[in-house]
């Protein structure tokens, strides 16, 4: 069950490990909780026994747009992206994002890692335009959902 809620099914937990490495064989990913299926570079050596798809290699990882399509016909409509900056700027480079949900703390911290690692965004003109559709108090924190504004050409 999902959190507790009876009735509740786990989504599919989908993992990008590009070079077949990052998922060791007692990884708890792979544990019964949930379906997981784990992405990787059609040329690795996966270091683990999970159910596996082989994908074509992009720019720093692998290709997005294979791996979306791939869910797609496994029946997958929706897909929370929880990874690092690296992953979210490769989904923003193949063009796959259309809502974020960002939450913010009451907490200011020092130098740390961007939101996005690559993606094509290097300038303020460059950068994303969110159009803000939501936000909610969750305790002392905010969630803020917003949707991509169409780039004028």
């Amino acid at each position: 069950a999902v959190r507790g809620i009876e009735g509740a099914v786990q989504p599919l937990r989908v993992v990008v490990d590009t070079n077949g490495t990052a998922v060791t064989p007692d990884a708890r990913v792979l544990d019964d909780a949930a379906p997981t299926l784990i992405a990787v570079a059609e040329d690795s050596t996966p270091a683990h026994e999970g159910e596996t798809v082989r994908l074509p290699r992009a720019t720093g990882g692998l290709d997005i747009r294979t791996l979306l399509d791939v869910l797609h016909a496994r029946g997958v409509r929706s897909v929370l992206l929880e990874g690092g900056p690296t992953l979210a700027g490769a989904f923003v480079a193949a063009d796959c994002v259309d809502r974020v949900v960002g939450y913010l703390a009451p907490v200011l911290l020092g130098a740390g890692p961007a939101a996005l690692d690559g993606g094509g965004i290097t300038t303020i003109t460059d950068a994303l335009r969110l159009d803000v559709s939501e936000t909610v108090r969750i305790g002392p924190d905010l969630r803020i959902t917003a949707t991509l504004v169409a780039k004028e050409h």
